[in-house]
């Protein structure tokens, strides 16, 4: 009972915390996301806001709790102390008793789907919207999505002067994956962020240099896309070829390799942009991006002109064609221009343009 009562005297506070676009109900909730996404930050705000004496936080990382003990003594202690929320953080499964009060906030790197009726929310990294409102450093549009670029979409990157910048990538990127191996695993997937790949290409380009069972290796991409640190995008049409790659951010694959990939995290970007207002969206071989439902087309082009742009868009004809294109929108770093190509109208702007618009 004694660790339960440090607890609830010691609730860290959310120093700095920045309004999400993510809000907690007053009912019961799921919070799970990829790490450092700000899922515990976010329930410590929400916290802030209720009585003082009538919630409980609980870290199950901090190396000082007795499990056991704790969740043997923790209904006792919500009655005794007439708590009204509490919040378990670092759940690595269901726990093995639900508290009984009127709100529990579960958090976790994956849905807990043991739990099929607890209603369940996705938090995930600064979209670059929620940056501007974090980074807080007045500066054109454009200006703050090249630093965007370079500091990520982590929460605890946003302000991050930039001559550290690329030193707390790499500190970051050992605390997610503090194994040799999984470090190792992380940098051979940095390369193809954003291109396609497949689980034997990357176990064969692993085995090179460590010998780690094709079993294990594939066991580690799974539970990894369980928590949100990858996601595979399947090609239209064609579900059983090589799907391009997703990470959970872009700038820690980008420190972790000299030659960076700006398509890559331009990608990355952009295909969570999408998928968030078009889950429909697919890839073609000629086509960045296709939404189904308004028939428009993306093609990245980050230093895109008409004249560059008008013959990607010929290469692309036929299958456009196919698709029953009506608009194609080619997202650049800075130019802004448009023109048809019958029947369909094209328009070219930046990202930050399109990201703040849509």
């Amino acid at each position: 009972m004694h660790q339960l009562e440090a607890l609830y005297e010691l609730v860290p506070r959310p120093v700095g915390f920045v309004e999400r676009k993510y809000e907690i109900p007053s009912y019961s909730i799921n919070l799970y996301g990829p790490p450092l996404s700000g899922k515990s930050w976010l329930a410590l705000d929400y916290l802030q806001k209720l009585p003082r004496q009538r919630s409980l936080y609980i870290d199950l990382a901090d190396p000082r709790i007795d499990e056991k003990g704790l969740f043997e003594n923790l209904q006792s202690f919500i009655e005794n102390r007439r708590i009204d929320t509490i919040v378990l953080d670092h759940c690595c499964q269901a726990p093995p008793v639900l508290p009984r009060c009127r709100q529990y906030i579960l958090i976790s790197r994956h849905p807990l789907d043991a739990l099929p009726l607890l209603p369940k929310l996705n938090v995930l990294p600064l979209d670059f919207e929620e940056f501007l409102a974090f980074e807080k450093r007045f500066l054109q549009p454009q200006h703050s999505f090249s630093l965007y670029l370079k500091t990520g979409s982590l929460p605890l990157m946003a302000k991050i002067p930039e001559p550290l910048i690329t030193a707390r990538l790499h500190q970051t990127v050992r605390l997610i994956f503090p194994d040799p191996l999984t470090l190792r695993l992380f940098k051979i997937l940095a390369a193809f962020n954003g291109k396609s790949t497949s689980p034997h290409q990357i176990y064969t380009l692993f085995k090179r240099e460590h010998p780690l069972s094709k079993d294990r290796l594939y066991a580690t991409l799974k539970a990894w896309e369980s928590d949100g640190i990858l996601q595979w995008f399947a090609k239209a049409d064609r579900p059983r070829s090589a799907k391009r790659l997703l990470l959970f951010d872009f700038a820690l694959p980008a420190s972790m390799h000299f030659e960076k990939s700006l398509m890559g995290q331009l990608y990355t970007i952009t295909a969570r942009r999408l998928r968030q207002t078009a889950p429909e969206v697919t890839w073609h071989d000629k086509i960045d991006f296709f939404d189904p439902d308004s028939r428009c087309a993306y093609f990245l082009l980050p230093f895109g002109n008409p004249q560059g742009s008008a013959k990607k868009i010929a290469s692309a004809a036929s299958e456009l064609d196919r698709l029953r294109c009506r608009r194609v929108v080619i997202l650049t770093i800075s130019n802004t221009f448009s023109f048809r190509f019958e029947p369909m109208s094209v328009t070219a702007k930046p990202f930050y343009e399109w990201i703040l618009e849509e």
